[in-house]
């Protein structure tokens, strides 16, 4: 019962944090399940990457495109080359001859969230479009 709480509560912070920002929930899922214990770490990757098989950001999605906000050339574009990318990063964790360990695959994270978040801290300080 105490997972679902935790999922539930976590899942409904994330979907705010995603039509505010446009930031993937993911990461704020993956650290919640990993905070809170739920799930080995790989298995908590491999569910996030199932949610992400569905349009989670529909009823954000809906409000942009009313409002003319969606470059669908560039969109597409993404699309296919993050799904490419995606199978190749996949690749990488379970190689059988050099498989990312979990260590590797936090620091990976944290980096990739260190420099984002000093990016939008940067240009938030200096009012950078």
């Amino acid at each position: 019962m105490y997972n679902l709480i935790i999922q539930i509560l976590a899942g409904l912070f994330c979907g705010l944090v995603l039509g505010i920002t446009g930031f993937a929930p993911t990461n704020l899922v993956l650290f919640a399940l990993t905070y809170f214990n739920i799930g080995t770490f790989k298995s908590d990757i491999g569910s996030l990457l199932f949610i992400n098989l569905f349009p989670i950001s529909i009823g954000s999605v809906i409000q942009f495109y009313k409002e003319k906000q969606i470059n669908f050339k560039m969109s597409f574009i993404l699309l296919i080359t993050i799904i490419i990318g995606s199978y190749l990063g996949t690749k990488l964790v379970f190689n059988k001859k050099y498989s990312l360990s979990t260590k590797t695959i936090k620091y990976i994270i944290s980096f990739i969230g260190f420099l984002i978040g000093f990016i939008y801290l940067y240009t938030g300080i200096y009012d950078i479009n």
